[in-house]
């Protein structure tokens, strides 16, 4: 493998990043400089904006429920009865009080809603949405897992003890390298019938990950988290609840 692969395979996880500013001085001035250099990870580089940009139009928005305008409403001063010898003006403020606390409340809601008691749910979600609008997900297509598994070796941080080869009902279309949080992650598609169900393996260090086998419901999507070892696992698709756990329990107990 030459030195400018390896540097693709270096940099290519930080692109994201990158395209969304996260990155320290040293990690951007590197990246700055291969893609000036590199037209194939220029390339990759762009459609990570574009897909910022097509997620950020896309994700569902939904509107303030009652429960938050009222406590929005609750935290106004009150009026006292001696409002009735204050001016017209102050009059006019406190009956703009209650729709300017509704607007607040929309305010609030105009960008998808991230659960911050459970950010992994939220980071899972906008994963997978990017592998459904991606137009190749994956970068070593499923010629089982005997194919797909050796694939990763060299291209991850850590091993894969096992890679779950698909049934009847779910066929493994195949895997990619991506980045989970702030780690780089091996990434696993799954089909069922027309849903698309993503698959991300991450070292679990310094991450909260439930192992209920609960799934999580955020803006129409199902999430499974869990782990195993020193590994996390996020399940994500638009697949019912009850089909994504089955699918989780199937991966969990492929040994």
């Amino acid at each position: 493998m030459s030195d400018d692969v390896r540097t693709c395979a270096e940099l290519r996880p930080l692109l994201r990043d990158a395209a969304r500013g996260r990155l320290d001085q040293s990690q951007a001035t590197a990246v700055t400089a291969h893609l000036g250099t590199c037209a194939a990870c220029r390339a990759i580089s762009d459609e990570e904006r574009v897909l910022d940009q097509l997620l950020e139009e896309k994700l569902p928005q939904h509107p303030a429920s009652l429960a938050l305008k009222r406590r929005l409403a609750a935290r106004l001063p009150p009026v006292d009865a001696p409002m009735k010898r204050e001016s017209a003006r102050s009059r006019r403020w406190a009956l703009l009080a209650l729709p300017l606390a509704a607007a607040a409340a929309l305010v609030l809601v105009l960008r998808p809603r991230t659960d911050a008691r459970d950010p992994l749910v939220d980071e899972a979600v906008s994963d997978h949405l990017r592998v459904v609008y991606r137009d190749q997900p994956v970068d070593v297509e499923s010629g089982g897992p005997h194919r797909v598994k050796p694939w990763f070796t060299g291209r991850l941080d850590f091993t894969i003890p096992h890679v779950y080869g698909g049934d009847d009902e779910f066929t493994l279309v195949g895997g990619a390298v991506t980045v989970f949080r702030d780690r780089k992650a091996a990434l696993l598609v799954y089909k069922r019938q027309l849903h698309t169900i993503s698959l991300f393996v991450f070292p679990s260090d310094g991450l909260v990950l439930p192992n209920d086998g609960r799934v999580r419901q955020v803006r129409g999507f199902s999430v499974v988290l869990w782990r195993d070892g020193d590994l996390g696992y996020a399940l994500a698709s638009d697949l019912n609840g009850a089909d994504l756990q089955t699918l989780a329990r199937r991966i969990a107990d492929q040994r």
